[in-house]
């Protein structure tokens, strides 16, 4: 599993990418997790599962929507899941939102 996590600034952001490689590590899930800014989210697309917006770049979601390809699910993280570094309920939000997404494509 490939995720892009968009973040204005790389402190916060890389305090939640540990916590979140430890619970994908702790289920047995592989997980790359690359923290990008969004003037180098097109170059962080390959093999992409999901990108997930962190909540200082939220107010760019539709430009992020409009740069990815259509087949990769874009996610706003939650604020409070953000700044609280909850890895877990992030990671689990994110493999829910990519099963959905593919159900969608399926149908």
């Amino acid at each position: 599993m490939k995720v892009v996590l968009v973040s204005y600034s790389g402190t916060s952001a890389s305090i939640l990418k540990d916590r979140m490689s430890a619970w994908a590590r702790a289920n047995l899930i592989e997980a790359e997790i690359i923290i990008s800014p969004l003037s180098g989210l097109d170059e962080e697309q390959e093999d992409v599962d999901i990108v997930l917006v962190g909540p200082q770049v939220r107010c760019a979601l539709a430009s992020v929507r409009e740069r990815v390809a259509a087949d990769i699910p874009v996610l706003a993280v939650d604020t409070r899941d953000f700044g609280m570094a909850k890895g877990d309920r992030v990671m689990q939000e994110a493999i829910a939102e990519i099963e959905r997404y593919r159900n969608q494509i399926v149908k």
